[in-house]
């Protein structure tokens, strides 16, 4: 696939569970790029992701997030996959955006919701936000940071729909120089 010549890198950013890392690296794979998930830089360098929020609190993951998103600014032939916060770092994501592909997959909070339930993992990889549990808490996180993907992104997504169907979306997309937020 013939890229713009600008995009150096795409990121794919939206709420968790919507399948960033899941689309990214068969986008990767599809385009020949390197595979990033800032989650899991941020695990290999500094451990656990659960354990360290329990320990330190969610302001040093944020830190070592926006440090990670900084760090991959220089980044070419690379699909990124960043947490679901990243967006909140409005520096370093402005910095990370320039000659990048910003893709928001958006999904609803009922497929977030069906998602979570269906992997195991999710309770120990996904701890809670805002003092509650991650399934209590989608409604209201998802409203706060809607405006800032929407903001923060070049095109909007549906992530509900099957893995290829995205990942071809997203391709034709890029081939089509469409990049117009919806």
């Amino acid at each position: 696939m013939k890229l713009c010549e600008k995009t150096m890198r795409i990121l794919l950013t939206g709420y968790r569970a919507c399948g960033k890392t899941t689309v990214g690296r068969r986008l990767a794979i599809r385009l020949g790029w390197e595979f990033i998930d800032t989650d899991a830089v941020i695990q290999a360098a500094h451990g656990d992701i659960a354990a360290m929020v329990e320990k330190h609190g969610w302001p040093r993951f944020r830190e070592l997030e926006e440090k990670t998103l900084v760090d991959l600014g220089g980044r070419e032939n690379a699909v990124i996959a960043t947490g679901g916060g990243a967006v909140m770092h409005r520096q370093a994501w402005e910095k990370l955006r320039r000659g990048a592909l910003v893709v928001w997959l958006a999904v609803d909070a009922a497929t977030v919701r069906r998602r979570l339930a269906r992997d195991p993992a999710s309770p120990g990889q996904r701890p809670g936000l805002t003092g509650v549990s991650a399934v209590d808490e989608i409604d209201m996180v998802m409203a706060e940071r809607e405006p800032l993907y929407r903001r923060g992104s070049d095109v909007k997504i549906d992530a509900g729909l099957p893995v290829v169907d995205i990942v071809d979306n997203i391709e034709k997309t890029v081939l089509s120089g469409r990049v117009d937020g919806e």
